[in-house]
């Protein structure tokens, strides 16, 4: 197998508490995402190299990890870390667990999930180290496989040059949190941060552009789940007023004589108008006035026979309605009127 290579990159990690020294992140950005021409060791000697950084390197790495991680838990091999400068000796950190996360050159890339050890994460705290340097293996086409027992160390110059400082510039140490919100803000540049916490601010759902990234996270929970229950109050209320209107709309046809009294006839026209009541209404305004009609009541006989007609109309548009249950109320009324002409005289 080839000899690995030692290469330093170095990744932007923003933290979830702005203000706090206390805490280091839980993981950092191996290697970066594409193709990448650099200048490295082997051996302790230079060598210049074209690496492919993709999602089957992270796949690679977190195989070779898991199969080391199980050795030494066995007793037969020692668990891979992370040391300061591959020196080789004292452990700044022992990784977990490796993964790809996309194309983005800060966010993306091969990340490690690493447990710090109490001098990693003090050097990490003073910033006595801004980069992080892997060691891997590539074969002639610069794809990665493998590492060894010293996975890579924090230092202080970095190969890639496309990747940022353990801690840009302006940034400050915290916390990053679990969460999905928390973590959406973390994975943002720090400007980008402001500029959201600016607006969350001014939308008055953050109290300060100072909130920490789990407060901010917090608190837009907190307004989805307010505005999730306010729209299905808005919802409700409409669907409330819909039926109301269409309820009156039918007293008032009725009134005029319109329509007759009857249950089946006023069910029928109710929901035609919460169905579509633009179309429902014009037809309803559209029936003719029939004062007789209009002095007629529910228990009333109808002598002159309006009441046998009105109930043959709704019978028609029933049996229209059932027969075409996608037709609009303006096609089942139009289609009742030709097949049956007399009724709707």
């Amino acid at each position: 197998m080839p000899d690995a290579i030692k290469a330093a990159l170095s990744t932007a990690l923003e933290l979830a508490t702005a203000n706090s020294n206390t805490e280091v992140p839980v993981e950092l950005q191996y290697m970066p995402p594409g193709t990448h021409r650099i200048n490295a060791s082997r051996n302790g000697k230079p060598v210049t190299l074209d690496i492919k950084v993709n999602a089957s390197t992270a796949e690679t790495l977190n195989g070779f990890l898991q199969a080391q991680m199980t050795k030494a838990t066995e007793g037969n091999d020692d668990r891979p870390f992370f040391d300061f400068n591959h020196e080789d000796r004292e452990a700044a950190a022992w990784p977990t667990e490796f993964y790809w996360a996309g194309d983005d050159p800060i966010t993306g890339g091969v990340r490690a999930k690493i447990e710090w050890s109490g001098a990693g994460e003090t050097a990490v705290k003073e910033k006595t180290f801004r980069r992080f340097s892997p060691t891997f293996i590539p074969d002639e086409a610069g794809h990665v496989i493998g590492s060894e027992t010293n996975m890579g160390g924090l230092v202080n110059r970095a190969a890639f040059k496309t990747i940022q400082p353990l801690f840009a510039k302006g940034e400050n140490p915290g916390k990053p949190s679990s969460s999905s919100a928390t973590s959406g803000l973390k994975s943002q540049p720090s400007s980008l941060q402001h500029m959201i916490k600016a607006k969350l601010h001014s939308l008055k759902i953050i109290d300060s552009v100072e909130a920490s990234d789990e407060s901010a996270a917090q608190a837009i929970d907190a307004k989805f789940t307010q505005l999730t229950t306010r729209i299905a109050e808005l919802e409700t209320e409409q669907a409330e007023a819909v039926k109301a209107r269409a309820a009156a709309h039918v007293e008032a046809a009725v009134t005029a004589g319109r329509i007759a009294p009857n249950a089946d006839t006023k069910t029928f026209w109710q929901e035609s108008l919460i169905r579509d009541e633009p179309a429902a209404l014009k037809a309803l305004e559209a029936l003719p006035i029939n004062p007789v009609l209009a002095k007629v009541t529910d228990g009333d006989d109808p002598k002159n026979g309006l009441l046998d007609k009105m109930s043959l109309q709704q019978k028609k548009l029933a049996e229209v309605q059932a027969a075409h249950p996608g037709a609009d109320f303006q096609t089942i009324f139009a289609k009742a009127q030709t097949e049956a002409p007399d009724i709707f005289r």
